[in-house]
């Protein structure tokens, strides 16, 4: 199995796929992706929401060019403070964002349609990605492909939630299990239109905001080890968000946990 994932991830991206679906509003001179570390180091969240608007079709764009600002750190502090700082209201006594974890999914949906609101767009939402009954790992990617294509044909690109385990001993329990380390949020611009029948991964263009940086990585069936994941495995070799938790003697997994899209 090993040898056969590398053999995948290896494969060049023009040759997995000839015919992809991109983001309305391609990264260029004129539009370029927001770094959180221009204003606050755990804002994945916040600057994901500009950066799907941001490269989405002209009727997307309006609700990121309605936020002030002129840069990554100007728009990010806008967005933190009117919409961020916001109390959550799936967890009580907290608000939206802090400094310190960031931000929920369910808080950043509920973030990114106040943001469209004003603009007359259509609802935003929300969807934990794990195999439903009798769904098999190989229709759980087919179906998250799906969903990810059909935001970007309605001119979103959607943001995604990648999460990185680890394997390490359990004291309530008294042996090792699989535990979560960190999640982040990108933003997927590029995807191959149609998936064969059967595949088990399939590549994606993304938007890392840590940096703001575009960026190339596999979605795919395998999770080794993690064999009961309820996720789908996810390889960004440059993204290494949580591998500073790790230690070199852990086992660990990223995985494609959620997304936020329109559909």
């Amino acid at each position: 199995m090993r040898i056969l994932l590398a053999l995948i991830l290896m494969t060049p991206w023009h040759l997995c796929a000839q015919e992809v679906i991109k983001a309305p509003n391609p990264p260029n001179k004129e539009a370029s992706p927001i770094n959180q570390r221009r204003a606050y180091g755990n804002a994945c969240g916040p600057a994901s929401l500009l950066n799907a608007f941001q490269y989405g079709s002209e009727k997307w764009c309006k609700a990121f060019n309605s936020v002030p600002g002129d840069n990554s750190r100007t728009r990010l502090q806008h967005v933190v403070k009117t919409w961020g700082n916001k109390p959550s209201k799936h967890v009580k006594g907290v608000n939206r964002w802090n400094a310190k974890q960031g931000i929920n999914l369910l808080d950043l949906t509920d973030m990114a349609n106040e943001m469209q609101a004003a603009h007359f767009l259509p609802s935003i939402k929300n969807e934990v990605l794990t195999a439903k009954s009798r769904e098999s790992r190989i229709d759980l990617l087919h179906r998250s492909h799906s969903r990810i294509t059909k935001s970007l044909k309605k001119g979103l690109p959607p943001i995604i939630s990648i999460r990185r385990y680890a394997y390490r001993f359990n004291k309530a329990v008294g042996q090792k299990s699989w535990w979560p380390i960190r999640s982040h949020f990108v933003v997927v611009i590029e995807i191959p239109e149609k998936l064969k029948r059967g595949a088990t991964t399939f590549n994606i263009k993304y938007i890392d905001p840590y940096g703001g940086f575009i960026r190339e990585g596999t979605i795919h069936t395998h999770t080794g080890s993690f064999q009961n994941s309820p996720f789908l495995g996810a390889t960004m070799l440059k993204t290494s968000v949580g591998k500073s938790l790790v230690k070199s003697s852990e086992e660990t997994l990223l995985t494609f946990s959620a997304i936020i899209g329109t559909w």
